[in-house]
């Protein structure tokens, strides 16, 4: 015999070239996917052979077949000398066309074992040995008990396979001898059994924590991922955690489907918004439904390292069992449960240091008089300092009378820092499984603290976390689940809040008057008491404190009960849960003494007037308190059975009511709802399920009170059929197509409750008695209309439909899925706007109307790549969502730019800059005193938006041409979304290498953009609330002045107060809010196994994290993710950089 094999030799020559780019944002995704992917490609088609000889040897060919592939030929020499020299040519073949056109006429056959391809006489072949055999068995778990629906394949040939029945048995013909069965069922670890002869085969298949890759969580369910029809994106939890307080700020970008977005970075209020392919709604609520374990719960203060899975169900086939709650679509997270293990100690330590991404810069004192004094002479009015007095700014000699007081510098620190601890317990026998959970998170704020005061003026947050999940078998069919957790959270904060100190700290000018005087004597204003000349740094230091406790307990009991004694397959399941929360809110107020130095004696001692009234110490303790009790009960008859081996059937038949009682509030919240779904599938071939959800609300009439949503999916496995070409295999390994169609709704009101009723209320005004009687005087109060009933209205109706392809390539090295939706929002829920006020309405009535079309894509891409030992991961997600409102509650406008219904909600509505205004815009005039006069010339629109406009002020596009600039020159600007981003995507790389590994991981927003000032705390124009009332950002340095009438400027010409004409939301101010950001980036070392059980461990890792660590935008002012609220003048986003540890016992 004549062994030999030759190492595979993969050529990298694949050209990357004429890459499709779908929009120019993925570039880099493509770039990554396709470098990664190159060596994956080539190895797949490697397999295929090209080969052409001449009247050569039978070892010649083997050996250069060997070459082009993985294959190792077996054979004897003496039969290979026997047969004749071959001549044939085969291009891009597989190696059984190439073998076969080789041996064709020869007397010789061949097998194929894997990757080894024995060479035989024809006539030596055992036909034994092709035959094909039924393979009977049963399937059981580790208590002994039938398991119903474990898939029996063939490994390597989808098409051969059946399920267990509901005694655990199976029957599979078609078998090769010689074939390899794999066993997998959700929850359990695949097992593999060669036949080796065997005809009967028995398994018990043990629970797995890793095959829950393979489970996807449904709604009131799991399903196996390959026999999916909904669209459905799921995370572990392990890709969550990330430094921060709150869930919602580790998704963005992690998950397809997921639009979500950060305002601020303060703690104990940094969560971010967050919509499911963005918003169909421009009235009635938009955010998703939030599950935690099936419970209605807030997702905010659950640790990570709590969370199994993170799943967003988005198509109608995936959310229409949550009836009016499901058309925003649904989060469910998923707990960590106990599993069938020795008891595993997980301890993971962080401690994190933080900064801010961006804070806006300032003028200072000189930049700023100066600035003013520009103003005022574009005005041709007399100048507010000297040239003399400004220089005293400028050389800083007296920063008591002239300072230039930077107040970021003075009142925040350059970093803070943040802790986290956890330590989980799991595991569990048969009889009972447990995961035990215990979490601290502390976080500092970024205010310096007062080292005189008896309190803590600095923002902080503390939070423990405990969970207990216990699951316990109390017979073999009987299974009782008890579920136990608990936050408590504490939160400081100066007196008078965050925001009101962020405001002032950026928006009073610097000129005013030093923080703290030279000698420590506080310093204040003391002209007319104004928000804008509050000093800030005394808010901060000497206001008092400000304290809130939250305590949250939440249960959970679950009783699982097999019904098979009635019918194999049956199941019945039912929940109930109490969950209680209060929170408790003191806060104690000062008013410190406070001074305005006004000059020097001559002794050069400053001379003060006290400003204000002092309180010397801290008042008395304002103490208010609510809280909340909710009730879940839930019940639910479960079937799933397979017939005749390929025929799987499921069916769920569930109700639940819940309610949630305020404090506060008389009567409590109520919603009931009644649930079904059946499920059929054939040969893990073709999947179809139908599911409804009927939902009643309160906030309706008894008529209107419950609504049906049905909806419908299917999926085709089409790598399963048995016609799927093999050759095609070997590249497509796995190839499947869904769609669904169906309605989901939206009840969501903001709180306003019984609108099928109408109100009523006592008049404050009264009825005049008597000649000339008025008000209370000669009035008697009557009973007055409040709101006004809508017996009629009912829900918001989602009708959804989406179209979804799952593809692997080379046996699961790329995964790729993508799916379109395409979802009509009507009968919104909203207060009529469009109504007289002759009508005698006080409130608007309620009433549904409206339309919004909601379209778009979603996807995701991993690509997994080992080269030697590094182990290679790329992955990537985008979403696409554009609405556009059919139908919306406004007036006839005369003028086509003006009507909203043809936008997408929240869209800009602006004037139209056309640049700014030139000398040879006017005709001048001067008087005798230097009053210049400027005219507009004939033929140019007069602006009529307030103030009379000079050269280097915002000129406006007339677009009806009635030769003013009006209302009626403002339009909508298709794209201009300013808060709900029309595209998000997410992309990173994983590497590991012999222990040690790394990831960075970037998230992207594009189609969003934002018009500055637009928010009125934002204090964004120059002087537009006067000199003493607005700070200057470094940017207005970028201005039009007579010395520089430039049209590239950033703000046009100055004005000494407010100045309409210049301040209007106009495309002058409209940017592109776009940015992407460096999301994440880790490095870290797994310790040795061998090493750490000397000393007790099973595993351990130490690790560097950076997350938010750069951004690339246009705005640069300040963090984009803020997005236009308060201009930037709120509590920062923080960039954190973190060193962290975790070992398991």
């Amino acid at each position: 015999m004549n062994f030999f094999c030759h190492r595979q030799n993969i050529a990298h020559r694949e050209a990357i070239s004429g890459i499709p780019i779908v929009i120019r944002i993925m570039k880099l995704i493509t770039l990554l996917i396709f470098v990664l992917q190159i060596g994956v490609f080539a190895k797949g088609r490697a397999q295929q052979v090209n080969i052409s000889v001449k009247n050569a040897e039978l070892k010649t060919v083997f050996a250069e077949l060997n070459k082009q592939t993985s294959y190792r030929f077996l054979y004897n020499e003496e039969i290979i000398q026997k047969a004749f020299r071959v001549t044939f040519k085969v291009s891009n073949a597989d190696i059984n066309t190439a073998l076969s056109k080789a041996l064709q006429g020869s007397g010789l056959g061949f097998r194929i074992h894997g990757e080894t391809i024995t060479i035989l006489e024809t006539a030596k072949i055992n036909p034994i040995a092709l035959k094909v055999l039924t393979i009977t068995g049963t399937v059981k778990d580790t208590s002994g008990l039938a398991l119903p629906g474990v898939t029996v394949q063939v490994k390597n040939k989808p098409t051969i396979g059946t399920a267990t029945d509901g005694n655990g048995a199976f029957v599979l013909k078609g078998v090769p001898e010689g074939a390899v069965l794999v066993f997998s069922l959700l929850s359990y670890k695949s097992q593999e059994q060669p036949l080796n002869g065997r005809t009967v085969i028995n398994v018990v298949l043990k629970n797995d924590e890793a095959n829950l890759s393979d489970v996807v969580v449904v709604g009131f369910g799991k399903q196996k991922k390959s026999s999916l029809v909904s669209s459905v994106a799921s995370v572990k939890g392990d890709a969550l955690r990330v430094p921060t307080r709150s869930l919602t700020n580790a998704i963005a970008g992690q998950v397809p489907g997921i639009i979500a977005i950060q305002r601020s970075g303060e703690p104990g209020y940094d969560n971010a918004e967050f919509w499911i392919r963005g918003v169909s709604s421009f009235a009635g609520g938009t955010n998703p439904l939030v599950l935690v374990d099936g419970i209605p719960r807030a997702m905010t203060d659950i640790e990570p390292d709590e969370i199994e899975t993170f799943n967003v169900l988005k198509d109608a086939a995936a959310t229409a069992v949550y009836g009016a709650e499901g058309a925003n679509g649904v989060i469910l997270i998923t707990s960590k449960r106990g599993i069938v293990q020795k008891t595993k100690i997980t301890y993971r330590g962080e401690y994190t240091q933080n900064k801010p991404t961006r804070l806006p810069e300032f003028m200072d004192s000189y930049d700023y008089l100066f600035a003013y004094n520009e103003a005022l002479r574009n005005e041709d009015s007399p100048v507010f300092k000297t040239d003399e007095q400004l220089a005293l700014y400028k050389n800083g000699t007296d920063p008591d009378l002239y300072p230039n007081t930077k107040f970021l510098d003075v009142m925040l620190r350059d970093n803070t820092f943040n802790t986290r601890h956890t330590l989980n317990f799991r595991g569990g026998g048969d009889i009972a499984k447990f995961f035990v959970s215990g979490a601290y998170y502390q976080e500092n704020g970024i205010f310096k603290s007062n080292p005189n005061n008896i309190y803590d003026n600095n923002l902080g947050l503390k939070r423990y976390n405990l969970r207990s999940n216990i699951d316990l078998n109390v017979t073999k069919t009987t299974i009782l689940g008890v579920d136990l957790s608990g936050q408590y959270l504490l939160t400081n904060y100066p007196g008078t809040g965050t925001a009101a100190i962020f405001s002032r700290m950026m928006g009073v000018p610097g000129y005013l008057f030093p923080a703290v005087y030279s000698d420590g004597t506080i310093a204040g204003h003391p002209g007319i008491p104004s928000s804008n000349r509050v000093n800030p740094y005394n808010l901060l230091m000497e206001s008092g404190y400000a304290k809130e406790w939250r305590t949250s307990l939440q249960s959970k009991l679950s009783l699982d009960q097999k019904l098979d004694f009635i019918t194999k397959g049956l199941s019945f399941k039912g929940i109930v849960s109490f969950d209680a929360t209060m929170n408790y809110y003191m806060n104690r107020l000062k008013s410190p003494k406070q001074f305005n130095a006004t000059s020097r004696d001559a002794n050069g001692k400053l001379i003060y007037v006290q400003v204000g009234n002092p309180e010397t110490t801290l008042g008395e303790p304002v103490e208010t308190s609510n809280g909340q009790k909710n009730i879940y009960l839930e019940s639910s008859l479960n079937y799933n059975r397979v017939f005749a081996n390929d025929h799987t059937v499921g069916a769920m038949l569930l109700t639940y009511q819940k309610e949630a009682q305020q404090q506060g509030e008389a009567l409590a919240f109520k919603k009931q709802a009644y649930v079904g779904r059946v499920t059929y599938n054939y040969a893990n071939r073709y999947s179809i399920e139908g599911n409804f959800g009927i939902t009643g609300s309160e906030a309706f009439s008894p008529e209107n009170r419950f609504g049906f949503f049905p909806a419908v999916g299917g999926a085709w496995f089409a790598s399963n059929e048995p016609f799927y070409p093999e050759a095609l295999r070997k590249v497509v390994s796995s190839l499947k197509f869904r769609a669904s169609v169906g309605k989901t709704g939206n009840d969501n009101t903001g709180g306003a409750r019984f609108l099928y009723r109408g109100t009523y209320t006592t008049g404050t005004t009264g009825y005049p008695i008597g000649i000339g009687g008025t008000g209370s005087l000669n009035g008697l109060n009557g009973i007055v209309e409040g709101r006004f009933e809508a017996p009629d209205l009912t829900w918001e109706i989602e009708n959804k439909r989406n179209y979804g392809i799952d593809i692997e390539f080379f046996k699961g090295a790329v995964d790729f899925s993508v799916d379109y939706f395409n979802n009509l929002r009507s009968s919104i829920l909203l207060q009529r706007r469009t109504v007289s006020g002759v009508t005698g309405f006080r409130q608007s009535p309620w009433q549904n109307f409206g339309s919004v079309a909601n379209k778009g894509m979603d996807g995701s891409v991993n690509i997994k790549q080992n080269i030697g030992e590094l182990k290679l991961t790329a992955r990537g997600n985008l979403t696409i969502a554009k609405n556009k409102i059919l139908e919306i509650d406004e007036l006839p406008q005369p003028y086509p730019w003006m009507n909203q219904t043809g936008t997408s909600i929240g869209e800009w509505n602006l004037y139209t800059a056309d640049g700014l205004h030139t000398d040879n815009d006017f005709t001048l005039t001067t008087d005798a005193a230097g009053k210049r006069t400027y005219t507009l010339k004939p033929g140019l629109p007069v602006s009529t938006l307030g103030g009379v406009v000079r050269p280097g002020d915002i000129k406006y596009k007339d677009l009806n041409g009635d030769g003013k600039i009006d209302n009626f020159d403002r339009s909508y600007y298709t794209g201009s979304n300013p808060a709900n981003p029309g595209i998000v995507y997410g992309f990173g790389l994983n590497a590991e290498y012999k222990g040690f590994y790394g990831s960075i991981f970037f998230q992207g927003v594009a189609k969003t953009s934002t018009v500055f000032g637009q928010n009125a705390a934002g204090n964004f124009f120059p002087f537009a609330f006067g000199v003493e009332e607005s700070n200057l950002r470094a940017e207005v340095a970028d201005r039009w002045t007579e010395a520089n009438p430039s049209q590239n400027v950033m703000f046009p010409r100055l004005h000494s107060i407010s100045f309409a004409n210049n301040q209007v939301a106009s495309t002058w101010w409209l940017r592109d809010a776009s940015f992407i950001r460096l999301k994440n980036i880790e490095l870290g070392y797994r310790f040795p196994k061998k090493m750490l059980r000397k000393i007790g461990f099973e595993t351990g890792r130490i690790y560097l994290m950076g997350n938010n660590i750069a951004v690339w935008d246009s705005i640069k002012m300040w963090d984009p993710e803020i997005g236009n609220a308060n201009e930037g003048l709120n509590y920062p986003i923080p960039r954190s950089y973190t060193i962290g540890i975790e070992f398991n016992l």
